[in-house]
């Protein structure tokens, strides 16, 4: 074992997960367990992937035991058990979760049983072993269609859009809750329109790169481009979570944006620049689960964390093309001839 501290990392295998876990184990701050369900949300060959990934670039991590793999679902108490029986953790990055805003709507009853009594499980589970810090992913989409503009943490967030959305604002009351009643240090960073190289499927980024190289591929524009993003790199928000899992705090809730929300229209254009393509659309009225702006202030992040996002959208856009020229579309192809 190489030190002291053991992370654990749900949802390991996912987009910001595998970042989160590349990052902690190159700074090598101590055993690193990687727990993710590989669940169908989108296509499992993506999570695997990332971990292979991981894999190559860790080797010797895996062989001398400081990084573990397990396969497994937060709602799986007695694994959880287990987990934390053998393996003495001391952190936790809780990044598991059933993503996707507008897919919540057709199936609420499962979004509550993963996002809120998954995370309940681990909350349990980390008062009972008084774990040192618990950092908790939560969503801009708890803000809902705010008047308060940047979001800011003193917001109620007390009309959630969506399932997802109010799944993870129950979760981060919930975890008040704990720290109440067993003073868990919980730190909530709630993430702000996060893209990068290994981002799911399902959003807007990779969608628009892969409408950029198949001419089939039509994008559903809302409200003429106008609506705003705070489009966040996900080295920025790496940054925040180490930052967040070295400090515990108490009990905070935290945003981890860019602080600079651009059009939709003005985003298609750099992927389209990028692309040297034009992006077949399709002008669409805004779903009723999406706000017209996410707009983060982050100066408690700046306060408490030193957050300090260094990679404008230009900039990260242009590394995440690069990415998805080399590894994205190789993979979509050889899923779609499976």
């Amino acid at each position: 074992m190489v030190k002291s501290n053991v992370y654990l990392v749900t949802g390991g295998a996912g987009f910001i997960g595998s970042h989160l876990i590349d990052r902690l184990l190159e700074l090598n701050l101590g055993n690193v367990i990687l727990l993710d369900n590989f669940n169908d949300y989108y296509s499992p060959l993506i999570k695997q992937r990332n971990v292979s990934l991981l894999e190559s670039r860790h080797r010797d991590r895996l062989f001398d035991g400081s990084f573990i793999i397990i396969r497994g679902d937060i709602n799986d108490l007695e694994l959880l058990k287990i987990i934390f029986n053998k393996y003495n953790i001391t952190h936790i990055a809780h990044l598991a979760a059933l993503a996707g805003v507008r897919s919540s709507t057709s199936q609420t009853g499962k979004y509550m049983e993963i996002n809120y009594n998954g995370t309940q499980n681990l909350l349990e589970l980390a008062a009972s072993y008084k774990i040192t810090q618990f950092v908790f992913a939560s969503t801009s989409s708890v803000y809902g269609q705010t008047d308060i503009l940047p979001f800011i943490e003193t917001d109620s967030c007390s009309k959630p859009l969506s399932p997802y959305a109010a799944t993870k604002r129950a979760a981060e009351m919930l975890a008040y809750v704990y720290n109440n009643m067993h003073g868990l240090n919980i730190t909530i960073l709630r993430l702000f329109n996060v893209y990068g190289p290994r981002g799911r499927p399902d959003m807007m980024p990779m969608k628009l790169m892969q409408a950029s190289v198949d001419r089939t591929y039509t994008i559903d524009v809302f409200d003429n481009g106008e609506i705003k993003r705070d489009w966040t790199y996900v080295d920025d928000v790496i940054d925040g979570f180490i930052s967040a899992l070295k400090q515990p705090l108490g009990y905070e809730i935290i945003n981890i944006g860019c602080g600079n929300p651009i059009k939709l229209s003005t985003f298609i254009e750099h992927i389209e620049n990028l692309s040297g393509e034009d992006i077949s659309k399709r002008p669409m009225k805004s779903h009723k689960t999406e706000p017209s702006i996410t707009y983060c202030d982050n100066s408690k992040a700046r306060k408490l964390l030193n957050f300090s996002p260094k990679t404008s959208v230009r900039e990260g856009l242009e590394k995440t093309w690069n990415w998805f020229q080399e590894e994205y579309a190789v993979l979509v192809s050889s899923d779609d001839s499976d």
